[in-house]
């Protein structure tokens, strides 16, 4: 799991690194291969800490112009803000919404795989083209799939008898 220790951090800025397995995460997609890897800085000024770090991992993806398979980095940055207050922390509601994640005050670790894994997902491309193949369409890749497209499109579509009426409109 991902988690940066907090226990005995005094007020400044802490550089960290922490990584894991893919598939030691619950909930990954299975795109993602080999470590994840996050890198950052966490921020303390009394009871608030700031986390600005950077995450990365390989995707194995499928070309959406090829279909071959390729390896991509995939990148995100986190930005997360806790506070420290125990108070708080037993009051609040279990769904509780806001900027900041409420710690108690005797927390050693901070776990920060959900928030890493979620901006990963969010991260996958949506178009998925291998760098190989960046400037081609599928067209130019494919053109013996264009061409009998084509053709039938002109002679077999079930709308083909449609475009012989004439509406009139009153």
């Amino acid at each position: 799991m991902l988690n940066v220790s907090i226990l005995g951090m005094e007020d400044g800025e802490h550089a960290f690194e922490v990584s894991c397995e893919s598939a030691t995460i619950q909930d990954l997609f299975p795109e993602f291969i080999g470590s994840v890897q996050v890198n950052g800085i966490l921020k303390k000024q009394g009871k608030r800490l700031t986390l600005h770090a950077q995450a990365s991992c390989d995707a194995n993806l499928v070309c959406d112009v090829s279909g071959e398979e390729f390896t991509q980095r995939i990148e995100s940055e986190l930005k997360l803000q806790y506070l420290l207050d125990s108070q708080l922390y037993s009051l609040r509601q279990s769904d509780s919404e806001g900027d900041e994640i409420i710690l108690r005050d005797d927390e050693e670790l901070i776990d920060i795989t959900e928030e890493v894994r979620q901006e990963l997902v969010i991260h996958l491309p949506m178009r998925r083209v291998a760098p190989a193949y960046v400037n081609t369409t599928f067209e130019a890749l494919h053109p013996e799939l264009l061409d009998d497209k084509k053709d039938s499109d002109n002679s077999e579509s079930p709308f083909a008898a449609l475009k012989h009426l004439n509406i009139q409109k009153n």
